[in-house]
């Protein structure tokens, strides 16, 4: 676990139900102090079925509360047998992950070996008819049973599945086509393969990149301990579990609470379908015409859930009074009326008059390279034809989309100086005074770091022509 917010966290009702010489207990909420997370149990019940759970965001500030409702109790007993664990402490780390998960950048990819992780032996060394007598014996089970975990994950969750082997690529492409999914499950279910003798974290990064995620999104699985060590030590930021046996490695990632969601969307169980749809269409250089629907966001649900979503392109991390703006959000649809999914959201409020100030702004990363980002801004200058337009970035390492495309238009469209006052100085911000919602923010923004910056959109329509060189979508 990795937590740079403080946490006080209540959780009444389950206090009976603790066994004086629970170690694991006790470890567990050690290890949780020091990762900034503080817990008090409490309650003398007898009987429960949900239990109360308050917690403060000390670092951010807020108070939540909820109920946690115990399901499938037999599940979790079942859990407890197998791992030596007490169901309290299952449950306490499914609560932590529950609000955890809240405010991190959830897992969207698992990365996956080949040889000794999905079949049992060496393609290259044994064959695939080795491999095929190895799959349907005994011996295969734990193989096919973690696959069937991993496409679950997929198909419900919307986790992207890729294969990183050291093998001769023609040959995995080859056994991959020929071996049938009642022995490999994933079959037809992986968006990204890469086999090559490279050092793994290096192809790891190029899945990265060809799923439009950022590495520490993802979870790295390999039998090889030294392969392993290569990946944490080079891309840290990577999720990689040691583990000597499929069930003990399914276990730690269930316990673990590693792909613990808030929600089961619709949205994430289609978000591969439009994602192959998308990526086969770019590589044969043939998007079809896509269309672009706006709509207002008027409780700002789809910009909020964006927002804890998206990392590669967010104008900001802070949050923002939304109550007192107004939200958009943006669908993607083919021109046979298919539609892809929601691809951005966008908050703004009105200054007076005269100036609009974009809150927030981002752009989900399977949306990337279609000529999104350029639509917005031509859609921004229209609507707010009559109005200056200001937003700040914060350049805070993950965010690069964001950077590639302020570089691109630069000078032409975006322009930094206002007045020529340093950017993130005091006099700057007294400029917007009149909106202390803003000024909140820049301040905020200020004190967590120099790095951001304050830009106005050019307007001029000329300018607009750049723009629309390098789109092909259009708005419905």
């Amino acid at each position: 676990m990795n937590n740079n917010d403080e946490f006080f966290i209540q959780i009444d009702g389950i206090h009976s139900f603790i066994h004086e010489n629970d170690y694991v207990l006790k470890s567990l909420l050690k290890e949780l102090k020091v990762n900034n997370i503080n817990i008090e149990i409490k309650g003398d019940k007898e009987r429960i079925n949900k239990i109360e759970v308050t917690y403060k965001n000390i670092t951010r500030n807020s108070i939540n509360k909820f109920n946690y409702q115990i399901q499938s109790l037999t599940h979790l007993i079942e859990l407890s047998s197998k791992t030596n664990i007490s169901v309290v402490v299952i449950i306490i780390t499914k609560i932590i992950a529950q609000i955890i998960s809240k405010i991190k950048i959830l897992y969207k990819a698992i990365i996956l070996d080949l040889d000794e992780t999905l079949w049992k032996g060496t393609i290259a060394e044994n064959g695939l008819e080795h491999i095929k007598a190895n799959m349907i014996s005994e011996i295969g089970n734990p193989f096919i049973e973690f696959m069937r975990f991993v496409k679950c994950l997929g198909d419900e969750l919307g986790i992207y599945i890729a294969i990183c082997s050291r093998n001769d690529s023609k040959l995995i492409a080859s056994t991959l086509n020929e071996i049938d999914n009642v022995i490999f499950p994933l079959k037809n279910h992986i968006e990204c393969v890469i086999a090559n003798y490279n050092d793994k974290s290096e192809n790891i990064k190029i899945i990265a990149q060809q799923l439009s995620i950022l590495p520490k999104s993802i979870v790295f699985i390999d039998d090889n301990q030294i392969v392993r060590d290569e990946v944490k030590n080079k891309l840290p930021e990577i999720f990689v579990p040691d583990w000597e046996n499929h069930a003990e490695l399914v276990l730690q990632l269930i316990i673990g609470c590693i792909f613990e969601r808030t929600d089961l969307s619709i949205n994430s169980q289609t978000r591969r379908k439009q994602f192959k749809i998308l990526q086969a269409e770019r590589k044969q250089n043939s998007l079809p015409e896509l269309f672009i629907k706006v709509n207002n966001d008027n409780d700002h649900i789809q910009a909020k859930e964006l927002y804890s979503k998206s990392n590669q392109f967010k104008l900001v991390s802070e949050e923002i009074y939304l109550p007192f703006a107004k939200s958009l959000y943006f669908e993607v649809y083919r021109e046979n009326g298919e539609n892809l999914g929601i691809c951005s959201s966008i908050t703004y409020t009105f200054l007076n008059n005269s100036i609009c100030l974009i809150l927030n702004w981002a752009i989900s990363c399977r949306y990337f390279d279609l000529g999104l980002e350029e639509l917005i801004i031509m859609f921004l200058i229209e609507k707010m034809a009559d109005k200056r337009l200001y937003f700040v970035y914060y350049h805070n390492g993950e965010n690069k989309r964001v950077q590639e495309f302020l570089s691109k238009y630069y000078g032409e469209i975006f322009i930094d100086k206002i007045d020529f006052l340093q950017t993130g100085s005091e006099a700057l911000i007294r400029q917007f005074e009149n909106d202390h919602r803003f000024v909140e923010l820049l301040r905020k923004l200020r004190n967590n770091s120099d790095d951001f910056c304050l830009f106005r959109i050019e307007t001029h329509y000329p300018k607009k022509e750049l723009l629309l060189n390098n789109t092909n979508l259009k708005l419905l």
